[in-house]
């Protein structure tokens, strides 16, 4: 089994001529340390320093002409789209007051699918839809220690 310890650089960088994808979740793309399988049924045991984020396109491993690469899994979520700069702020402000987790594009906010923030969404009248999509986009990782809402 291999040990992964660094990213080695993105597919815009290093261009193999085969890949071998890592279909991971966002969750697990948080996750600096596991044990993962490869779509070709390669073992891995991935131990980056704490707070990596694994991206999309990120290569892990090199093994002759094939390269390891982390490929954004499809998961269920809603894809927001603020109609204006009011909206955007309403909707960033209530799904960060219901702890959500969100990624950010040039046109949408992306959260996973739930029925209170869809509710949440219609009463705000903020258009959105459900997709089954890659969780990527800009996320913040902006981390407050000893929050609450006491």
């Amino acid at each position: 089994m291999d040990v992964i310890t660094e990213v080695l650089g993105t597919l815009t960088d290093i261009q193999p001529k085969h890949i071998d994808p890592l279909l991971l979740t966002s969750e697990e793309r948080l996750s600096p340390h596991g044990v993962v399988y490869t779509a070709n049924q390669r073992k891995l045991r991935i131990s980056l320093p704490r707070s990596t984020e694994l991206q999309d396109g990120d290569v892990l491993a090199i093994d002759g002409e094939v390269a390891i690469v982390v490929a954004a899994a499809p998961e269920d979520l809603f894809v927001i789209s603020p109609a204006n700069s009011l909206d955007w702020g309403m909707t960033g402000f209530n799904l960060g007051n219901l702890h959500r987790s969100v990624r950010f594009t040039d046109s949408a906010i992306l959260t996973p699918a739930d029925p209170l923030v869809a509710d949440l969404l219609t009463r705000l009248g903020i258009p959105f839809e459900r997709q089954t999509i890659p969780f990527v986009g800009q996320r913040s990782s902006l981390q407050v220690s000893g929050h609450s809402h006491g």
